[in-house]
């Protein structure tokens, strides 16, 4: 946060932010919109919001400071003490489409089981969706990507 700057962010704003930072740690620069805001709104639920509106207000600063983006996202959010916990629970949760609370099992909802990115990352589709013939579970997937 900068001296004397602005220390509240509209929901645009944050959707925005939220989206960007996301695309920098996940390496994927196609995050589906609604995505993006489903996953914001489960974090802030998650970390009571406050923590949140943090990451993304020195995330925005790390931006307008002109240096190298990913670098700085490592070096000032990533390892940060404080703030690396929560940023860690994004990549957690694009990943694996959910975080659940501290001693419990929550399962990700239909739509985040579906869209998240460990999927790709391992080249399978998601155990329990179909968008093929009855028996297609009897061959290899398809290999290469997008």
């Amino acid at each position: 946060m900068k001296p004397g700057g602005s220390t509240s962010l509209t929901d645009d704003d944050a959707t925005s932010l939220f989206g960007q930072l996301s695309a920098i740690l996940t390496g994927d620069a196609a995050l589906a919109a609604a995505a993006v805001r489903r996953h914001l709104k489960t974090l802030q639920h998650a970390a009571d919001g406050g923590g949140v509106a943090h990451v993304l207000q020195r995330f925005r600063d790390l931006k307008e400071s002109q240096g190298n983006i990913v670098e700085g996202v490592r070096n000032q959010l990533v390892n940060d003490a404080s703030l690396g916990p929560l940023v860690k629970n994004i990549l957690l949760l694009w990943f694996t489409g959910q975080i659940p609370p501290p001693g419990t099992q929550a399962a990700a909802s239909q739509d985040d089981y579906f869209e998240a990115l460990m999927w790709s990352a391992v080249g399978a589709h998601p155990p329990g969706l179909s968008d093929a013939y009855f028996g297609h579970w009897r061959y290899p997937p398809d290999e290469g990507g997008p």
